[in-house]
């Protein structure tokens, strides 16, 4: 008899504590809201030939003093990869003040078309079952 109650209070806390730790997933889910930095962009430039230090230094400061462009540059051998905020400004539009900056060889890259189409989330898997879960919630409670 005691093994019995021992065993119905272990069972009971068990899923008493899975049913709590769902309701808080679901309430985080519910309450989610969107991403702030949703319009910064990544983008990168491609010269001829790789940076010394001083060059590389030249750059990062050129690049930084165009408006849009946020803190973070990386500056590694001949690329240079940088984020922006795409409604300040686009990576044409960024591009062609570096270059009017500077007399650099340089080439925006660009990505491939059959890429650029394509949907992407880093996060989850468009057809897994937690993206489908996570959706199925946000609909419910919005």
């Amino acid at each position: 008899m005691k093994i019995n109650r021992k065993l119905r209070i272990a069972a009971v806390s068990i899923l008493g504590s899975v049913l709590l730790l769902f309701v808080i997933l679901v309430a985080h889910i519910a309450t989610a809201k969107p991403l702030e930095n949703a319009t910064v962009q990544v983008s990168r430039i491609d010269f001829d030939q790789p940076f010394d230090a001083i060059g590389a230094a030249d750059v990062k400061t050129k690049i930084l003093s165009i408006p849009g462009v946020k803190s973070d540059v990386l500056v590694k051998k001949n690329v240079v990869v940088y984020f922006h905020d795409n409604r300040i400004a686009d990576s044409k539009k960024v591009f062609d003040q570096l270059m009017a900056k500077g007399n650099y060889h340089a080439k925006r890259f660009l990505v491939p078309e059959n890429l650029a189409s394509k949907s992407v989330c880093l996060v989850m898997n468009h057809d897994g079952f937690y993206y489908k879960f996570s959706k199925t919630v946000q609909k419910v409670f919005n």
